[in-house]
């Protein structure tokens, strides 16, 4: 049932991604909810979950996105392992570290995107976007991330205190 639960979250931070975002855009830039659930997942989860919530959403990502395969998994992946392995070492509670980290793994994800599409399309995205579109998103994601981040902790207290499950322990 917890499972079930999880999957229901990602489909619903997918469905929001696709349908809605797109009318809060600034300067054509959205927030990365699959992003933000994957630095969730890291910081709240053990390091396997936090990697493997990489691994499927970068996969699921690349399927859905019609591009490049692979950018997307490549660049949750390491975010995913990366914040797994930090959250030893700062204390991720609150407004500002939260939104510290959905900032640094924006501006990771944004150029793991650019480098990969410039390497193998050969300049098909041009470097205004490392100026122009890279702060923004990651702004964007440091506002909203946190929002996000309050509310599915308080959806995932609420499921473990009617769920429990020995595989998803929280890394506290």
């Amino acid at each position: 049932m917890y499972y079930i639960a999880q999957i229901l979250i990602v489909i619903l931070l997918f469905s929001i991604q696709t349908t809605w975002l797109g009318m809060f855009s600034i300067g054509g830039v959205t927030p990365d909810l699959a992003l933000i659930w994957v630095v969730f997942c890291a910081v709240h989860y053990s390091r396997a979950v936090g990697i493997g919530s990489g691994i499927v959403i970068g996969i699921l990502q690349d399927s859905l996105s019609g591009g490049l395969l692979g950018v997307n998994t490549l660049s949750k992946s390491f975010i995913g392992f990366f914040f797994s392995a930090l959250k030893d070492k700062f204390f991720v509670e609150g407004v500002l570290p939260i939104a510290f980290f959905l900032a640094i793994s924006s501006l990771f994800d944004g150029l793991i995107f650019y480098l990969s599409m410039n390497t193998v399309l050969e300049g098909e995205i041009t470097t205004s976007f490392l100026y122009q579109s890279l702060p923004i998103y990651s702004f964007y994601n440091a506002v909203v991330g946190p929002v996000i981040f309050l509310v599915l902790n308080r959806t995932n207290n609420w499921l473990n205190s009617k769920i429990q499950d020995p595989y998803m322990k929280r890394a506290d």
